[in-house]
């Protein structure tokens, strides 16, 4: 028999789990048996080849369907005692929750992997105080809780939601920097480029782009600005296509549609801006974007704050204002070329000492040696 240890990473896409953890899952996987649980979708036969094995699941992770979730709950409850792993990994809220609740009665070693807090939290409400106090049942029995940032950390630690000696900060879930690394721009056309590469729902900040873009365009009819993602129904305030297709009519912006592969886009790009008043956990975008060498404008937000240092490797922002926005998108325009280039420089230093996926792997593998 193997004496392999068996690690589970549970969440609610295989996209993800491909997308932002392959490193990791490929380095745990040289030394123990890796499963994937998640939805089927593109990225699941990608995890198969990687030599990391997947087992299918359904999840409704917007919906509030008591049936779904009373469903979802068997589904993982029957894996998890048939499988009998030895750590779990759970992301995303219904996982997390019902996935930790399913540890303490199987007593299964869990770690609960927060990777941003989202629309909840941004609301002091009731449905937000049942989400917390669903939190601190669900955390009561797991082996750790990680946090991507300090707000989020702060938010669950003072708020008592969990006991600080539970708790770790991950500082984000890394980035590649040999993939993203400078490229050559395709682009050669001497127009100046703003890319916003993010799902696209209104906490993104997506509108106080196209407003600001509207604005600047006006003034600088040499700038272009696009959006790459696609719409993301069903999550907080909902932009359609239609409301897209309206902005690109209008000539204030380019579509690109969506594509996981962003390095071009990202290197056609001379700054890419991410407005959001989401709660974030680090924005993946901007960590690719900084390891490309490529300035940034963003906002002083949660988890957005961990990659900007306002002049340095470009400009804060304040939330849902595209005022203020325009200011700063223009203020990194009129720079020179060689301050444009130093603002890249730094970012990509800031990623590297920092957000290396190098770095996070090390901080897995140190975590979890006490409990594997």
């Amino acid at each position: 028999m193997s004496d392999k240890k068996k690690i589970a990473f549970v969440g609610n896409t295989s996209f993800s789990m491909y997308n932002f953890r392959l490193g990791v899952l490929r380095k745990l996987a040289e030394k123990h048996d890796v499963v994937v649980i998640a939805p089927e979708d593109e990225y699941s036969e990608l995890l198969k080849q990687e030599g990391i094995g997947h087992i299918p699941i359904t999840i409704d992770s917007k919906g509030t369907n008591v049936f779904n979730d009373l469903r979802l709950i068997k589904t993982l409850y029957q894996i998890y005692k048939a499988e009998k792993f030895d750590l779990i990994f759970h992301f995303t809220i219904k996982i997390l929750i019902y996935g930790s609740l399913i540890c303490s009665i199987k007593k299964i070693k869990s770690i609960a992997f927060t990777t941003g807090l989202g629309i909840v939290f941004m609301n002091d409400n009731l449905r937000s105080k049942i989400v917390k106090l669903m939190y601190k049942t669900a955390l009561r029995g797991v082996c750790e809780v990680w946090f991507l940032n300090h707000d989020d950390w702060s938010l669950f630690v003072d708020g008592k939601i969990v006991p600080k000696e539970k708790t770790c900060i991950i500082p984000s879930e890394g980035v590649n920097t040999d993939y993203y690394c400078p490229m050559e721009s395709s682009k050669k056309d001497g127009k100046f480029r703003y890319l916003l590469c993010s799902r696209l729902f209104g906490e993104k900040g997506v509108r106080e782009f196209v407003s600001a873009a509207r604005e600047l365009k006006r003034k600088y009819p040499d700038m272009l600005f696009t959006l790459l993602g696609k719409c993301d129904k069903g999550t907080g305030s909902d932009i359609t296509t239609e409301e897209i297709e309206g902005w690109v009519n209008e000539g204030v912006i380019e579509h690109m549609g969506y594509s996981i592969e962003v390095r071009q886009f990202i290197a056609d790009s001379d700054c890419v801006v991410l407005p959001s008043y989401y709660r974030e956990g680090v924005p993946r975008c901007l960590m690719e974007a900084m390891s490309m060498e490529k300035p940034i404008v963003t906002t002083n937000n949660v988890g957005c704050v961990e990659l900007i240092e306002d002049g340095v490797n470009g400009y804060m922002c304040e939330p849902r204002s595209a005022d203020n926005l325009r200011d700063k998108m223009e203020r990194l325009y009129l720079l020179s070329e060689e301050d444009r280039l130093a603002m890249g420089k730094a970012g990509r230093n800031i990623i590297k000492e920092k957000f290396d996926e190098k770095i996070i792997i090390a901080k897995y593998e140190e975590r979890i040696s006490k409990y594997i």
